[in-house]
């Protein structure tokens, strides 16, 4: 099964006292051609699907639908990821996407 793995960038996990940043990578979502994000057993229905992707968070409009990023995956790169959950609640996630990329 074809999957494609969105890994959001980098955040900032810890600043020490001299100033140094350590960052964490969230983790990726690996979603199939329908747009179900796949490991429910770790995300628990939260996020469920992937809608789409805006270029903005404070603005609650999709400018890329998920057939779009199937096609092309490297289109999600600098975008936000929308999703739904298992209540029909959609949500934009905070980190733009850093990779996408597809697996077989």
């Amino acid at each position: 099964m074809d999957l494609i793995s969105l890994q959001p960038s980098a955040r900032t996990d810890h600043i020490t006292e001299d100033g140094a940043e350590f960052q964490q990578l969230p983790y990726p979502f690996h979603v199939n051609e329908r747009g179900d994000v796949q490991r429910q057993d770790f995300w628990r229905g939260r996020p469920l699907r992937v809608i789409g992707f805006t270029t903005r968070v404070d603005l609650q409009e999709v400018v890329l639908w998920w057939e779009e990023v199937w096609a092309a995956p490297e289109l999600a790169v600098g975008r936000y990821v929308v999703t739904e959950d298992t209540d029909g609640q959609m949500s934009t996630h905070i980190l733009a996407i850093e990779t996408a990329a597809r697996h077989g």
